[in-house]
């Protein structure tokens, strides 16, 4: 049976529908979340016994700063370090770390880590935040958590669920992949994967919390058009919630129509350039892009949240 992954948490629940409605936590600035850029083709192949050796040594390093209620798995290419029972920090670094990057690589990613990638897992939101701020100095936290790219390290407070720890892991691995990935598709795949079932040949995203806002914004008709979204910037700050609402769902239709893994590759191969966004959907669809943005409104207000 496919394992779910999600943020279900009544307190995470409630901060994220006041995100939703364009309130509340900050928008993840670009840099907290999206991947460093690099050249294709710049990273070599992953050394196995090299990887290991390296995760090995900095599960022993990030322990050594930390108290003794810590503990550490280690998963090459991740280290899952989380001050949780044993048992428990084992099944989230294999439910919700392992699994999900094996789903990704079968459904989208050709190329590995060559880094160690770091997940932090708190217990709760007192120790999430004492402990951003011992060893990284950060204070003005999201609920859920956060990835420190130039670090890789992922900072999560995982009481509130596991949902936005697979969205900052899809951040964390499609740097490999697709470097010159454009922020609305990196957040809209990685918002896509915060609700999902993991299965062995794939990553299936569900409906959450982000479906009120977009639907309000289609039926007063507020929202801007498909055409703006992939070719403009401007992604983060006012309006960003709503912004990662109609990336997330757009990548769910495609998703839906089984198109996703498709544009992916292609657009991976076009190096992701705004000029060949419109270009690359109406491809995918056989379509023209403001009669794909019709259909994919229509079915936005067929969804239900909760379903």
């Amino acid at each position: 049976m496919p394992a779910f992954i999600g943020n279900r948490t009544v307190a995470g629940l409630l901060a994220a529908a006041a995100v939703a409605a364009g309130f509340a936590a900050r928008a993840p600035a670009p840099t907290a979340t999206g991947p460093a850029r690099s050249r294709p083709g710049s990273r070599p192949a992953p050394d196995p016994e090299r990887l290991a050796d390296d995760c090995r040594r900095a599960a022993g390093a990030m322990l050594a700063r930390l108290d003794e209620s810590f503990r550490a798995v280690v998963r090459p290419p991740f280290v899952v370090v989380g001050n949780l029972s044993e048992a428990r920090l084992r099944r989230v670094a294999d439910g919700s770390v392992v699994a999900p990057a094996k789903a990704m690589w079968a459904s989208y990613f050709r190329r590995r880590p060559t880094d160690v990638i770091t997940a932090l897992l708190f217990k709760d939101d007192k120790t999430y935040r004492h402990w951003a701020r011992r060893l990284f100095n950060d204070t003005d936290l999201p609920h859920f958590g956060y990835c420190r790219t130039a670090r890789r390290t992922m900072v999560m407070n995982i009481g509130t669920g596991t949902g936005t720890l697979v969205h900052e892991l899809t951040h964390a691995l499609i740097v490999y992949d697709f470097p010159d990935v454009p922020t609305w598709f990196n957040e809209g795949l990685a918002s896509l994967h915060e609700q999902c079932y993991v299965r062995a040949d794939g990553i299936v995203g569900c409906v959450n919390w982000r479906l009120p806002a977009l639907q309000r914004a289609i039926r007063g008709k507020t929202l801007r058009p498909l055409s703006e979204l992939v070719t403009a910037g401007g992604f983060y700050g006012r309006g960003a919630g709503l912004n990662y609402a109609q990336a997330r769902y757009f990548c769910m239709y495609m998703q839906q129509r089984g198109l996703l893994k498709r544009f992916y590759a292609l657009f991976r191969d076009r190096r992701g350039r705004a000029d060949r966004a419109v270009r690359t959907i109406e491809e995918v669809f056989a379509d023209e892009l403001d009669d794909v943005d019709r259909a994919f409104a229509k079915w936005v207000l067929t969804l239900r949240w909760p379903e």
